[in-house]
């Protein structure tokens, strides 16, 4: 674990502002849009649904997140997705 950053399958360890670190949002919050970029493409590896038409899948910390694509709105949320 590296203070300051966090770790996304397929994008390696990327740094983190400091006032995000440690931060949980909840289904309704909009995503910081620093975070989009995370898509999570093999969602089928994690056992979640098709991404419906205008929403992604995103890996932020430990956690998976459905937004729209549009706003980042919080759709639904997979805590603590990788229990080492």
């Amino acid at each position: 674990m590296r203070v300051g950053f966090y770790f996304a399958p397929g994008y390696g360890y990327y740094s983190v502002p400091r006032n995000y670190w440690n931060q949980r949002w909840y289904q309704g919050d909009y995503l910081p849009s620093i975070f989009w970029r995370y898509r999570l493409d093999d969602w089928r590896t994690y056992g979640l649904g098709y991404p419906p038409e205008g929403t992604r899948w995103v890996l932020v910390d430990n956690h998976i997140y459905l937004i729209d694509d549009y706003d980042g709105y919080i759709i639904d949320v997979i805590y603590d997705a990788w229990r080492w």
